[in-house]
């Protein structure tokens, strides 16, 4: 313990007399630590931190089949008849419309059973929480309580508003308390405004709570004595009791237990993929770092190599001189850790502050105990990755000569060229890796949807916030088109429930006519459009016909299908007649009336999928976008539409209309943000490389200012020297560009998935990338070089 103590006074006293040096070292270690932990930041909070609860660890999430919600059927039965858990809650999300004598405004709600906040452990700030007599009657319970953000926000923090009514959707509330502060809901990622009891589901909005509707996402609280493991073979036995009470629509059901952290399963894995693919590309900056770093210790022992001789002269063993210099490296890295934790806190309350108090949707991104871990082990890895080469070189046994100032530079170059051949290497991977993601986000920009976007202009609309049912909502419609096809310039206008591309998609099995009450049943993406959408937005129609004016409750159903469908089922993919059903079997049934072209409705980069379309004649949905087409450009209608809209009904909130092009930027976001983020990356690699070139080259340049005078004195001109230097660095720098360009082929197969229209051995990026890093090695050795090529020969002569 001593020794080890008198190892860091030795470390801090040595880094002391060395300022700039270790502000140098620390500031980039910094960077290299700060990139990783901010990334394992944002992982953290939507991958791995667990639920806002007292004892997290004893909360799970129960989930149908795969990571789908359960039916509310299924969720009484677990909650009824479960030996593994003390309570269990059942929650869904809803936008309603908090009503005001200004207008209405958007709030997001959390509708929740009434053991929701006693199951987390979630006292009220202010007034009291549900109780589980709230999850009675639909309706019997038109009470809510607010988040503490949102009371903060919308009522100045006024302890008074317990007592006081909201109206939201035109129903009156009692407020009865305000959360906790801090207590942004179970989920990360989805912050409620608010929260009411599920039992108002119906009321709120139109969706019933019945035997297989109104879906909901389930969690509960083990019982002290209960693993997770017995809570998943308790709900298995549950699951098989619901496929027994109704086969035919059960069948196969499977419940499974998971712990409840980060966000819905559904998206967890796809966001924890994509967070360890940045982790790796981030390591790489950071190996990048410590290879700067590195260098500056070679260059470091070397100018210590009289004190270390001096050392070893006074009995120093070598493994003595090793853990010092290596505990000077663990300390530069825990400074280049605490400043990255201190970076990544800061930024995370400055995301915090831009966010609005009232924004539904942010996450706890403030570093907790795993990111400190996390900074704290990076930093250890740092220390190890650039320290332990050049304590081993500094600390190497050769007395003599270290008494003498004289110094194997021969071996101390091969390493330091070495070390620089590494950062080469891995600059080329990032940068190859960022050009590959920029030309996919060319690409990407460039491929055809399958229908023309640039005319049109669209206006979301929700019913479901102005109490709307399935007797009022088609008539609010059908004024709505006729306003809008009113308008000057307008081509047409129809309706969709799913805007392609924006993040949302549905699925259904359906059966054909013919298939009997066994048959396996076929699944398909689908969506509800009205009448003249396949004309409003451009898709053709190669067979048949679309809907239109004659298709109107009380006639057939009809339906449109793609070309993928009609191939896939039909033979010749003649559908057009063919009936089909999304119920059981024996109807009621569908009749495909036509065929269209195949378009792109989840990703840009997607395979061909079925697509079945619905008549919104006969599927009524609360929710639909207004496609209008217009001549010359659809953004001087975006006022005259809102106008038009609010007008027929004044209290119902209207999002801005915004044109296709606008929604399906969201295709490109994840294109975009890996460009940029690995864009930003690459630059970083970049530039930590030029600095580790220069400060290689310069260092050798000093090293041999002996032999570069003698040049010089026998004759040789400035060109020659410049010669010289530039043409040991650039050797360096082609090998290490060598060994680059093939990481770079096997990473680019790796992400070769990610990519649009891009192959992993693109001959623009396999020769630009070489270009751009050439360029600036060649910047990097030609300052030091031409200092070189300057040296006055008398002077250098004369130096020791």
């Amino acid at each position: 313990m001593d020794s080890l103590l008198q190892d860091l006074r030795y470390a801090f006293r040595a880094l002391r007399r060395s300022p700039g040096f270790a502000l140098v070292a620390v500031l980039t270690l910094a960077l290299g630590i700060g990139v990783n932990t901010a990334v394992f930041s944002a992982a953290n909070a939507l991958v791995l931190r667990p639920a806002d609860a007292h004892q997290p660890g004893r909360i799970a999430r129960i989930h149908r089949n795969r990571h789908s919600p359960l039916s509310w059927r299924e969720f009484r039965h677990v909650r009824d008849h479960n030996r593994a858990f003390s309570a269990v809650w059942a929650e869904r999300s809803a936008t309603l419309a908090l009503n005001t004598p200004q207008g209405n405004e958007k709030v997001s709600a959390a509708l929740v059973s009434g053991t929701y906040f006693t199951t987390l452990g979630v006292p009220a700030a202010h007034g009291r929480v549900f109780t589980p007599a709230e999850d009675s009657i639909a309706g019997a319970s038109p009470v809510v309580v607010l988040s503490h953000r949102y009371w903060q926000a919308r009522f100045a923090a006024d302890p008074g508003v317990v007592g006081r009514t909201l109206r939201l959707n035109g129903r009156t509330y009692t407020v009865v308390g305000v959360a906790r502060a801090g207590f942004r809901g179970a989920f990360p990622g989805y912050a409620p405004q608010l929260w009411l009891p599920l039992s108002e589901t119906q009321p709120l909005a139109g969706v019933p709570l019945d035997d297989f509707g109104g879906s909901v996402y389930v969690a509960g609280r083990l019982r002290p004595d209960v693993s997770l493991r017995q809570a998943g073979s308790d709900v298995g036995v549950l699951a098989a009791q619901l496929t027994a009470l109704d086969p035919a629509r059960e069948q196969p059901l499977r419940l499974r237990v998971d712990h409840s952290r980060g966000i819905n399963a559904e998206q967890r894995g796809m966001v924890a993929g994509l967070a360890g693919a940045l982790l790796l590309v981030t390591l790489l900056v950071l190996a990048i770092a410590c290879t700067n770093v590195a260098n500056l210790l070679l260059a470091r022992g070397a100018a210590r190599r009289r004190e270390i001789g001096i050392r070893m002269a006074l009995g120093a063993g070598r493994g003595r001189l090793v853990r010092q210099l290596l505990t000077e490296s663990v300390l530069l890295a825990l400074a280049g850790g605490v400043l990255a934790v201190l970076a990544t806190a800061w930024a995370a309350s400055l995301a915090a502050s831009l966010v609005p108090a009232d924004f539904p949707g942010a996450a706890r991104l403030e570093p907790d105990g795993r990111v400190l871990a996390f900074a704290l082990g990076a930093s250890l890895l740092a220390s190890a990755l650039f320290g332990v080469a050049p304590a081993l070189r500094a600390a190497s046994p050769r007395l003599v000569p270290a008494l003498r100032d004289e110094a194997s530079a021969v071996h101390r170059s091969r390493l330091r060229r070495a070390l620089v051949g590494g950062q080469v290497a891995l600059c080329m991977v990032l940068l190859a890796v960022a050009a590959l993601f920029l030309r996919s986000l060319a690409n990407a920009r460039a491929v055809d949807p399958g229908f023309d976007p640039a005319p049109i202009l669209n206006l979301g609309v929700d019913l479901g916030l102005g109490r709307y049912d399935e007797r009022t909502g088609p008539e609010y419609y059908r004024r709505l088109l006729e306003a809008a096809r009113a308008l000057p310039g307008v081509e047409g206008a129809s309706l969709q429930h799913v805007v392609p591309l924006t993040g949302t998609n549905m699925e259904s099995s359906f059966l054909m006519e013919g298939d009997g009450p066994g048959a396996e049943r076929r699944r398909t993406n689908f969506n509800v459009v009205g009448a003249d959408f396949f004309r409003v937005t451009g898709v053709p129609v190669l067979r048949g016909r679309e809907f239109g004016a004659a298709d109107r409750p009380g006639t057939p159903e009809p339906a449109v299908v793609n070309e993928t469908f009609a191939r896939r089922w039909f033979p010749g993919g003649d559908a057009v007649g063919r009936r089909i059903t999304l119920d059981q079997a024996g109807g009621p049934y569908a009749t495909i009336v036509g065929v269209v072209r195949d378009a792109k409705y989840v990703s840009l980069g997607e395979d061909p999928r079925p697509m079945l379309y619905l008549s919104f004649s006969h599927n009524y949905r609360d929710a639909m976008t207004l496609h209008l087409r217009a001549r010359g450009g659809p953004v001087a209608l975006a006022d005259p539409l809102l106008a038009a809209a609010r007008a027929l009904d004044p209290a119902l909130p209207l999002p801005r209309p915004r044109t296709m092009p606008e929604e399906l930027r969201f295709a490109l976001l994840p294109s975009r943000v890996a460009a940029a983020v690995l864009g930003g990356f690459g630059a970083l690699a970049l530039l930590l490389a030029a600095v580790g070139i220069y400060g290689v080259v310069s260092y050798g340049v000093g090293q041999r200012t002996r032999e570069i005078g003698i040049r010089a004195a026998l004759g040789a001109g400035r060109g020659a020297v410049v010669r010289l230097v530039l043409g040991e660095s650039l050797r360096t720098v082609a090998v290490g560009g060598a060994v680059g360009i093939a990481l770079a082929l096997l990473a680019g197969v790796v992400v070769r998935g990610l990519l649009y229209g891009v192959s992993p051995a693109d001959p623009a990026v396999l020769l630009g990338t070489p270009l751009l890093l050439g360029a600036v090695a060649l910047l990097a050795s030609w300052l030091p070089a031409r200092r070189a090529a300057r040296v006055d020969p008398m002077i250098a002569l004369r130096a020791e």
